[in-house]
């Protein structure tokens, strides 16, 4: 890992590009964290977990198939000196289970029938926001389509039950 004579390069605001906001779910509890551009751990204020930011890769559909491109390089990947040994564990405990989700979303996708493009469409865009909770897909984003769609909700509801039997 390289070393900085004065310190790392990321603490000086001089070195931070980007002043914008990333907001995610809390893994524990489902609260909202805001994480800045430059911050890759935050405690959760209603549980208080530590929660590393991994952002969500993106996530495409073409010719029938799923592609994840990986997301952008951060310091972590390359120095990291400024998490203990605890924090690599729990961000490599972490990937561990997006890397599962993205398994098990690709066998999801591969479950529907190609001709359901609403549904695939409905599923990617789930599982983005859903990547970083406990389930494959947050059961609120279910009960939004209900209100919204029930017709695509009864459709993609059928898929996703008939994949969980599958598991």
């Amino acid at each position: 890992m390289p070393k900085f004579a004065s310190g790392c390069p990321g603490q000086d605001i001089g070195y931070l590009k980007d002043f914008n906001t990333h907001v995610i779910p809390c893994p524990k509890c489902g609260h909202e964290i805001e994480f800045f551009s430059d911050e890759r751990k935050v405690k959760c204020k209603k549980c208080h977990a530590s929660v590393f930011r991994i952002d969500p890769e993106v996530i495409e559909y073409r010719d029938g198939e799923l592609i994840f491109s990986g997301s952008s390089k951060n310091c972590l990947g390359w120095c990291g000196h400024c998490l203990d040994h605890g924090d690599y564990k729990e961000i490599k405990e972490h990937k561990a289970r997006i890397e599962k989700k993205n398994k098990d979303f690709r066998q999801l996708i591969g479950s529907i029938d190609k001709k359901d493009k609403e549904v695939i469409d409905f599923f990617i865009e789930a599982f983005k926001k859903s990547i970083n909770g406990k389930k494959l897909i947050d059961e609120k984003i279910f009960n939004m389509l209900q209100e919204e769609k029930p017709k695509l909700f009864s459709k993609a509801r059928n898929y996703y039950i008939n994949f969980i039997k599958q598991l």
